[in-house]
């Protein structure tokens, strides 16, 4: 079930972020008059294919990283004469820049429509409460301390644990000072502390913004108590009971809920043996567990048990906002993540952050899965924040992207003629070999990251 529930996820994100980008461009280029020719999904071979009464052919390709408008073009096809009026290239300056910008801008505006449903929807987050600090961290130099809520980063407040490491990646490489706003929870008074980012490392690979300057997050000790137990599961054909207490597991003890799930997840269908304390006794349950896939068909165990807990009322926030709140709020949020994915971008190029930290389809397909697993409220925010994510990276100055399209349509607008093919034929092959290079790079990183 967990498989194909990310496998749904999967399907939602390809259509809706590409479909919402590619219809953009085709929508503006029927309201500007030109024929549309194709409008695909994907790349490469056909898998289903139709026509519309203009003759325009739809179509769902193999390849799901992308997607096409191709219109009616002098400079890719003969074009009947009648139909020169139709055709892209003989199009004003000012219809074939909304044709290519529509895409991008589509991108961006559904993400404010997505956050602007979330904080109408309403969520409950953890506070950004610190559960420990590592001696001789980052944060332990700047006087961070158990049970501080961090309520305010560089003066901008803050209201989760996101927004403090989406303020904190925003530092990557730049080797400076944050200031941190925390309140104590003896005296209710605030503090304030400085980061020290000078000497601040992350793996470059699988980056963790809190552990590399050594602050886990609070969570409460959970009892390690059946509270849940699915139906017809290898649990119940065990004989566990509600109100079991977990003692042992092969024999070694755990105390913590985190350790009951990493070991059942890394013994698919194998026997184990749990210790539970039961009416005062100790009782022997062997259990054999089953599996279940992640996206990419991965074998984890299932055992079908889990704690009843709920976080206490303190340790949680509820976000809910009526119909122009929520608009503020997800304005709001569109503009930092907008300045957060340029911010990335210029850092990339620049060196600061490594080329190791890129993620490829693998890291996208398996997020749009888990965000889906998760729940609606975070499925939208994921699709939100690719959104985002794809809209700038359309914006890029390059051949081949929109932004290169842009490009190259104001130079000809500047210069009143064609940019000569010869140019054109370099600019696209060097082009094309960057994005290829770089899709390559964050491929084997998604390959890297599954060891």
């Amino acid at each position: 079930m967990h498989a194909l529930v990310s496998i749904i996820g999967i399907l939602i994100t390809i259509f809706f972020v590409i479909g919402t980008h590619e219809a953009a461009h085709f929508i503006v280029a029927r309201l500007m008059g030109v024929k549309v020719l194709r409008f695909s999904i994907g790349f490469g071979k056909t898998l289903f294919s139709w026509h519309d009464k203009k003759g325009t052919e739809y179509v769902i390709a193999l390849v799901p990283l992308g997607g096409y408008v191709k219109m009616l073009d002098e400079r890719e096809d003969s074009v009947k004469k009648e139909e020169l009026h139709l055709a892209y290239n003989t199009q004003a300056f000012y219809k074939k820049f909304l044709i290519v910008a529509a895409g991008p801008f589509c991108n961006i505006f559904c993400a404010l429509i997505l956050y602007w449903l979330i904080f109408m929807i309403g969520f409950t987050t953890v506070k950004p409460l610190i559960g420990s600090i590592e001696p001789g961290s980052i944060a332990a130099e700047a006087g961070l301390k158990t049970h501080h809520e961090i309520i305010k980063v560089d003066d901008q407040r803050i209201t989760t644990w996101a927004a403090f490491m989406l303020h904190l990646l925003s530092h990557v490489g730049d080797k400076d000072h944050v200031t941190v706003d925390v309140m104590n929870p003896i005296n209710h008074t605030v503090e304030k502390q400085v980061l020290d980012l000078t000497h601040w490392q992350m793996d470059g690979l699988k980056p963790d913004p809190l552990s590399s300057i050594g602050i886990t997050p609070y969570m409460p000790n959970i009892p390690l108590v059946v509270g849940k137990m699915a139906a017809h599961s290898p649990a119940a054909s065990a004989g566990f009971h509600l109100n079991d207490k977990i003692i042992e597991i092969n024999h070694q003890p755990v105390n913590n809920w985190n350790a009951v799930v990493t070991l059942i997840m890394a013994h698919p269908d194998e026997t184990m043996t749990f210790t539970i304390e039961r009416n005062n006794n100790r009782i022997h349950l062997p259990a054999t567990l089953t599996h279940q896939r992640d996206s990419f068909f991965q074998k984890s165990g299932y055992l079908g048990i889990g704690p009843d807990y709920k976080l206490p009322k303190e340790m949680l926030r509820d976000i809910q906002y009526g119909p122009i709140a929520a608009f503020f709020s997800a304005f709001h949020e569109l503009h930092d993540f907008t300045y957060f994915n340029i911010l990335l971008i210029g850092k990339l190029i620049t060196g600061k952050i490594s080329l190791q930290s890129l993620g490829g389809p693998i890291t996208i397909f398996d997020t749009a899965g888990e965000a889906l697993n998760t729940g609606l409220v975070a499925f939208l925010g994921f699709l939100a924040f690719l959104s985002i994510s794809i809209g700038i990276i359309n914006f890029l100055p390059l051949p081949g992207l929109d932004g290169g399209h842009l490009f190259i349509q104001i130079i000809e607008f500047i210069i009143c003629r064609p940019v000569p093919e010869q140019i054109m034929s370099v600019m696209y092959r060097m082009s094309f070999m960057l994005i290829f290079f770089i899709l390559m790079l964050a491929l084997v990183n998604d390959v890297l990251r599954l060891f």
